[in-house]
């Protein structure tokens, strides 16, 4: 669509700084998504919260399909980046949720990392081999399944519990999950757990949502967990994947003399969708820390190759080929460890109740963390070339993922209450914490 404005195309005359307000507009809404995605939840719940954002989601298609003038393209970027904002705090949210322990780690993965992958390769297939307004016929089609789909799903247990409405709660986790001795262990927490907060949280006059939030901004436990999510998302901003994958294009280019982009946008594409299965296939056979550590530091490792390969400049097309191969590990490196983990953990390690504000939180750091690593890269590349760039930005993954050694507990087969419980009091065990009433407190 973007090439097509630029070329002026079907009588469509927008300047470059109206291009450029249409290609940015989707990124910087998507905030006001995840505010409203956090207010709604409150009233909803995580079921019919899907049904309302997917609407903004359709009708954004729909507009650009039809859209001719600046006006309406910036009327559908907007729709559709509210959409965005929402539904990607919600799959995160609700993905945990509707997953049980032994199985969350593999759903998680599929959703966040696998299907995005899928998405993304296919989207650009669509773009380049179609015109836009086909493509968006094409997502007019799927965005409507995205909006009655959720109508027969049962509503999250988890978020019924921290409603009050435990009856309701324990008939959707029998709905969700093959019930046996541990999933009834793991019924009996949530429900113990949320009662027990709600108790308090009437003694404190906090019934609201947001009001317990502003209560865990004063506890010790949510720094920690703001501390760990910015040195994820840091860790995320400098392994730079849409950076590094403008790069790789532009290498192709040069190795081949050619300029045939699908094929390019492909190659990228096949090693985050490659990377992405293999998160599926090890994440059954390993520990999520063992895939973080393992993965992270042998990317870390491809990228200061990569970066040594480039600042000895050997123009041969053997070395070419050789920082290419390097961007392809990498790349592949990335997408089967630490990019699905973080995501992953995101979902898992905040509070059930306050889920949503903590991930408003937490994304809003992130965006302010991309937006500043894309202004800072051409001075930086200016300044210390692409070798450096990638040098530095390796240095700071490195720094990223000892913290996180230090910090992240293993949380596969880990119930979302064990995991909380963990953060707040640095023990797994749950009924052990409420049977002492100081901890119980902390809780």
């Amino acid at each position: 669509m973007i090439s097509s404005l630029q070329k002026k195309e079907d009588g469509i005359n927008l300047s470059d700084n109206e291009i450029s307000m249409i290609m940015s507009t989707n990124t910087i809404v998507s905030v006001v998504g995840y505010c409203l995605a956090a207010v709604v939840n409150d009233k909803v719940g995580r079921k019919y919260n899907f049904i309302i954002f997917s609407i903004p989601n359709t009708i954004n298609w729909i507009i650009l399909y039809f859209a001719d003038k600046m006006s309406t393209f910036l009327i559908s970027r907007i729709l559709g980046g509210i959409a965005l904002g929402a539904l990607m705090m919600l799959y995160v949210a609700a993905t945990s949720e509707y997953s049980s322990p032994k199985t969350r780690g593999l759903f998680m993965h599929m959703i966040t990392t696998v299907a995005p992958a899928f998405g993304t390769g296919l989207g650009h297939i669509l773009g380049i081999i179609l015109h836009w307004r086909t493509v968006a016929l094409i997502g007019i089609i799927i965005t409507s399944f995205g909006l009655i789909a959720p109508y027969f799903w049962v509503e999250s247990p988890h978020w019924l519990a921290t409603q009050g409405r435990f009856d309701e709660s324990q008939k959707a986790f029998r709905k969700l999950n093959v019930m046996n001795p541990e999933s009834e262990n793991e019924l009996r927490v949530l429900i113990k757990m949320e009662n027990s907060k709600l108790d308090k949280a009437i003694e404190t006059n906090s019934k609201s949502t947001f009001k317990r939030f502003l209560l865990a901004l004063k506890r010790k436990y949510f720094w920690d967990l703001l501390l760990v999510t910015i040195v994820m998302f840091m860790y995320l901003t400098a392994a730079g994947k849409i950076i590094f994958s403008l790069l790789a294009i532009v290498l192709l280019k040069e190795i081949t003399g050619s300029s045939d982009v699908l094929l390019f946008t492909l190659s990228v594409d096949s090693c985050m969708i490659i990377g992405s299965v293999l998160s599926c296939i090890l994440i059954r056979r390993t520990s999520m820390r063992f895939l973080l550590f393992s993965t992270g530091f042998t990317s870390n490792t491809v990228l200061f190759l990569l970066s040594l390969c480039l600042y000895l400049k050997n123009d041969t097309a053997y070395s070419q080929w050789l920082n290419v191969s390097l961007l392809a590990l990498y790349f592949t490196l990335l997408n089967a460890g630490p990019y699905p983990i973080f995501e992953a953990l995101s979902g898992e390690i905040f509070p059930i109740d306050l889920k949503l504000y903590f991930l408003l939180v937490t994304y809003f750091i992130a965006i302010c963390l991309l937006f500043l690593s894309i202004i800072l890269l051409p001075y930086m590349t200016n300044l210390v070339g692409y070798h450096g760039y990638f040098l530095i930005n390796a240095m700071i993954m490195t720094v990223c993922l000892v913290f996180l050694w230090w910090k992240l507990p293993e949380t596969k087969g880990k119930t979302l209450q064990e995991i909380e419980v963990y953060f707040k009091v640095k023990d797994f065990d749950v009924d052990k914490a409420f049977d002492n009433e100081q901890i119980k407190t902390l809780i």
